[in-house]
């Protein structure tokens, strides 16, 4: 599978995941991204990042992965498991669905598709407010719970926010 096709994959498991569909704008996602493109199309890849971002808890709390779980031990040298002592499971289950995510996306590396540009957008966004690293820019953590609370209650999933709260490695 070439990496344009893997994004529309990945993003497809997203988007149907919180009850979407990619519809006519599959095309459109295998396009070269450009100003222009993302001009001409932006509500629609808008619409796209809200509900992929919304299905990131729907495969959590169904505990989809996108590719095995040895692929993260092999990508980054250890397992979840190691990185996140003590974290609850609902916890664990979301950072199965994203860092598996995060293994595939990596995998189509720097493709100029608008699935993969709006994928990498996703990504920056989701890991920014649940999956932060340390740097210049880290929001207080209140503020970033609170960001949590609303993107999963708005998501519509069944994903037990205060076990995730409760048990959040970064918290």
């Amino acid at each position: 599978m070439d990496k344009t096709e893997e994004g529309i994959r990945l993003l497809r498991i997203l988007v149907e995941a919180a009850g979407g569909t990619l519809g006519a704008a599959e095309n459109i996602l295998r396009e070269p991204y450009t100003d222009e493109t993302a001009k001409k199309h932006e509500s629609l890849l808008t619409q796209l990042q809200e509900t992929a971002l919304a299905g990131f808890f729907h495969c959590a709390s169904a505990s989809v992965l996108f590719t095995d779980l040895d692929s993260i031990r092999g990508h980054y040298g250890r397992g979840l498991e190691d990185a996140y002592p003590g974290a609850s499971p609902t916890f664990m289950s979301l950072a199965r669905t994203y860092w598996t995510f995060k293994v595939c996306l990596i995998r189509c590396g720097p493709a100029p598709a608008v699935c993969l540009t709006l994928l990498r957008g996703i990504d920056l966004t989701f890991a920014g407010v649940f999956f932060p690293t340390p740097g210049v820019f880290s929001q207080p953590k209140w503020l970033r719970e609170t960001t949590m609370r609303d993107l999963i209650g708005m998501s519509g999933a069944n994903f037990d926010v205060e076990d995730y709260l409760r048990g959040n490695y970064y918290l």
